[in-house]
């Protein structure tokens, strides 16, 4: 979901001969409200001794965290609005090549949209407590829609990253597996959810953060992934 738009063109703020005239409300909180705060901020980041790049036809950030700073160019205005791209350039998409980066800034904005989390039993029963049976239904939907959706978007970017011979690059090969982990994660915490919230914990769900798939028992654990 886009976030809110908040007018900034009285600071004056100009990057590269263009005025920047908004900024969501969420990049403004990042900087506690404080609009001087945001125009040195976003100042200094696209100043001439920062590191930032060209995304397409946006400017972002380069920084060491895990968003960034960004301009987009106002449809028929030369000017700019200011959000966050929700990845880091030197940090989560290191390995993306410059020219390579629009594509997966497309990825990174369909992800954010989705609003994708993880789906756990107390969720469910929280639901079922508000709204009994059609609201667990609902959320089951709701997250199998995200899923669905994610598939979708990963899908894309893997169709346009592939070399005509149907192979990915090299460095898309890491990335692009992080990213079906993560689908992978997302649809066996629905999964388990569901299976906890109706009939029990089936032998309990496995730990799948951080690539793993791993069972806990009472004197120790067994990852089925092998380094």
């Amino acid at each position: 979901m886009r976030d809110a738009v908040i007018d900034i063109s009285p600071l004056d703020l100009i990057v590269l001969h263009r005025p920047v005239l908004s900024t969501s409300s969420e990049l403004l909180r990042a900087h506690g409200g404080d609009l001087e705060e945001l125009r040195l901020s976003i100042a200094e980041g696209f100043g001439t001794s920062s590191e930032w790049c060209e995304v397409g036809d946006e400017l972002h950030t380069v920084t060491a965290g895990d968003a960034e700073t960004r301009l987009r160019p106002r449809a028929n205005t030369p000017a700019w609005d200011a959000d966050y791209f929700h990845a880091g350039w030197s940090s989560t998409y290191a390995e993306v090549p410059a020219d390579r980066r629009a594509l997966m800034a497309v990825y990174v904005d369909r992800l954010h949209d989705l609003d994708v989390s993880l789906l756990q039993e107390p969720d469910l029963r929280a639901a079922a407590a508000d709204g009994g049976a059609s609201a667990v239904d609902r959320l089951v939907r709701r997250h199998v829609s995200r899923a669905d959706e994610r598939h979708a978007a990963l899908d894309g970017l893997i169709s346009a990253l592939i070399n005509p011979d149907g192979i990915l690059p090299n460095w898309a090969q890491d990335l692009v597996h992080r990213e079906v982990d993560d689908l992978n994660m997302t649809r066996e915490w629905l999964t388990s959810a569901v299976v906890a919230y109706h009939h029990g914990t089936a032998g309990r769900r496995p730990d799948t953060v951080f690539g793993g798939i791993r069972y806990d028992f009472a004197c120790g654990s067994v990852n089925l992934v092998r380094s």
